[in-house]
């Protein structure tokens, strides 16, 4: 990897998990001092049906999607914490579950999964150093909390409890034994495992969750911890010195093991061959395993620090509003909507953000594999408050390039936290964000929510912009369809009408106006000699001619059958016999052409008017059609003279 910055990857479960939280603190303090590029991936969990079915925890799935995107993601190295993230698996499942990263290497944490390099605490050591304390006491009905056992963790500690007590001695009956969930869910086992061995004077906990909970259960039961029953956990969670008594257990350093498993990959890109697959724990004596502890009540504030509290709490809701406030609030062009929502994420800790959409949301069901063929756009990126839009001719881009693009600053070190972009079943993009310090790892999963619903509220108002505009031009053809006369293309009676009135308000009303009422020459004996066909071409003519006679600035129309309206402002210094010898002059232009077999002709009644409104256009139209009623008798008894 000389000359070149590595760029890992690190999967882990619920970020606020304290296991998952701590891990990703050490990966990020390792990478930061190694100089690696670290992508946080945190998902939730593998293999839990059954939560995902509870209220609160039905579309938790969703998160496990960036697993899927990390895959395809071009990374030097995943480190995937696949012992918490697929914990209810036996390590078949969990085998599955890391096959999925194809070629790339993969170091598994918390669980030793055959074909892949591995790191994970010695659980040994320490549940034999608890079994040495309790021994050491004189404790000998001592019971397990071993919670759930295709966990390899709680396998192992289970294994281990098991022969220290061999080793010691010390007698072990089944109904000492009690498997369980690991987390706060656990307390139906931890009631029923007190009920039924009420002798019980000490009980090992698998990690401190289960612990807390048992220490509810003995108390309701009026139990002393540590005098009449000792409790121990493992993992030495922040909660666990803070317990009544504080809990003893065993520290699993959760942090250190995020920066030694970076460390380890760093080692092995760099063709160290580093073998160490165990980190050290160390058992934690405190009183919730000794018969002497006395507990003296916790220190109580002091009214200064409990306003400084106060403020603290107030201040941190305060930011969060803003953010909140500002990342909702869209308002004039969409197109930069997207930048808009990154630009007050420095407030809450993230001081790089790069997001990226689906080019259209995704719909993704539990039971169901997420499509490998979706595409990404890039959206908008921001540095601080500074924010950016792509042009859409640079959105879109492959995984790849996701997690390297161009617009990152290739002379520093990066550490990125993917959050999910989702609502309900639906997937709408991820966002790169950039933690100013691991205390940004508390606010993700706010920050999640409101960006994802920032982009899904953009998804809708997009939508709807393009409903609005596709109606928009839906309602523009209607209009026109309601105005134009679909056979020879100029309007119809009710456009005329519209345009006339328009072009009346336009020119003004002082101006005088020719006023014309037309109709087509023997249309019935076209029609009876020649065809319907040819009838309507003939009054597409008759259309044609109207619009040269009256020229660009008139407005014509066909009011039905072979009946035609056109007004046009009258130009000065003109008389109504010179649109008549425009009329006839093509007329004969048609007849010259020799391409009809019959003359065709079509009259005009003619009339100037000076017109204010739509009343005087109408009333001047009637006259044109007297007019034009008289000039068409005329035509009539000249026909029959010539016969």
């Amino acid at each position: 990897m000389a000359g070149q910055r590595p760029h890992i990857a690190l999967l882990v479960a619920n970020i606020i998990d304290p296991f998952s939280n701590s891990v990703a603190k050490g990966a990020m303090a390792a990478a930061n001092r190694l100089g690696a590029d670290l992508t946080i991936f945190p998902g939730k969990y593998i293999g839990l049906q059954n939560l995902y079915e509870v209220f609160d925890t039905t579309y938790e799935y969703q998160y496990n999607v960036l697993f899927d995107l990390a895959a395809a993601g071009g990374f030097d190295y995943i480190i995937a914490a696949v012992g918490t993230i697929a914990y209810p698996l036996d390590n078949e499942g969990k085998k599955r579950f890391l096959e999925k990263f194809g070629n790339t290497p993969v170091l598994s944490v918390a669980a030793d999964i055959e074909g892949y390099d591995s790191l994970e605490f010695d659980n040994r050591s320490g549940i034999l150093d608890i079994i040495d304390e309790l021994a050491a006491q004189g404790r000998q009905h001592i019971g397990i909390m071993a919670g759930d056992l295709k966990n390899a963790e709680c396998a192992e500690r289970y294994a281990a409890f098991r022969d220290a007590l061999r080793i010691h001695k010390i007698p072990f009956s089944d109904k000492y034994f009690m498997c369980s969930d690991i987390s706060e869910r656990c307390r139906e086992e931890a009631e029923e495992l007190i009920d039924r061995a009420p002798e019980l004077d000490a009980v090992v906990c698998a990690n401190d969750d289960i612990a807390a909970v048992m220490y509810k259960v003995l108390k309701e039961r009026g139990k002393i911890i540590g005098r009449d029953v000792a409790v121990t956990g493992f993992d030495d969670l922040p909660g666990s010195s803070q317990l009544d008594p504080p809990l003893s257990t065993v520290r699993a350093d959760a942090e250190g093991l995020g920066a030694r498993a970076v460390e380890k990959v760093i080692n092995r890109l760099n063709g160290i061959d580093d073998r160490v697959k165990r980190f050290p724990t160390e058992f934690i004596r405190r009183g919730s395993s000794s018969r002497e502890y006395v507990f003296e009540g916790y220190k109580k504030l002091e009214e200064n620090e409990k306003l400084a509290l106060r403020k603290m709490m107030n201040d941190r809701i305060h930011v969060d509003n803003i953010f909140v406030r500002d990342a909702m609030m869209f308002g004039g062009e969409l197109k930069n909507s997207y930048a808009k929502i990154l630009k007050q994420l420095p407030l809450v800790g993230a001081m790089t953000a790069f997001i990226y959409t689906f080019d259209k949301p995704v719909l993704h069901r539990y039971d169901e594999n997420f499509p490998k063929d979706v595409n990404l756009l890039f959206r908008s990126y921001s540095y601080g408050s500074v924010t950016y839009t792509l042009p859409p001719a640079e959105r879109k881009v492959t995984m790849n390039e996701v997690f390297r693009n161009r617009y990152l600053c290739a002379e520093r070190q990066h550490c990125f936290i993917v959050a999910d972009l989702y609502t309900a079943e639906t997937q709408y993009g991820i966002a790169l964000l950039e933690p100013e310090s691991p205390d940004f790892f508390s606010e993700l999963e706010l920050v999640t929510y409101i960006l994802s619903s920032a982009v899904r509220t953009l998804d809708i108002l997009s939508k709807q912009d393009a409903l609005l505009n596709e109606l928009h031009l839906k309602n523009l053809a209607l209009e026109n369809e309601s105005k134009i006369d679909s056979l020879t293309g100029i309007y119809n009676r009710r456009g005329f009408y519209l345009a006339a009135e328009e072009l009346i308000e336009q020119t003004g009303s002082t101006r005088e106006y020719v006023i014309c009422y037309a109709d087509m020459d023997e249309l019935k004996s076209v029609n009876d000699n020649y065809g319907h066909q040819e009838g309507d071409r003939a009054l597409k003519l008759i259309a044609e001619g109207l619009k040269r006679i009256f020229g660009n600035n008139g407005v014509i129309g066909r009011f039905g059958g072979d009946e035609f309206a056109a007004v046009c402002p009258k130009p000065s210094g003109t008389n109504l016999d010179s649109y008549l010898a425009a009329k006839e002059k093509y007329t004969e232009e048609i007849h010259r052409s020799g391409s009809r077999q019959y003359k065709l002709d079509f009259s005009l009644g003619l009339t100037v008017a000076p017109c204010e409104n739509s009343y005087d256009l109408r009333a001047a139209l009637d006259r044109a059609d007297d007019l034009l009623y008289a000039e068409k008798s005329k035509k009539k008894k000249r026909r029959m003279l010539h016969r």
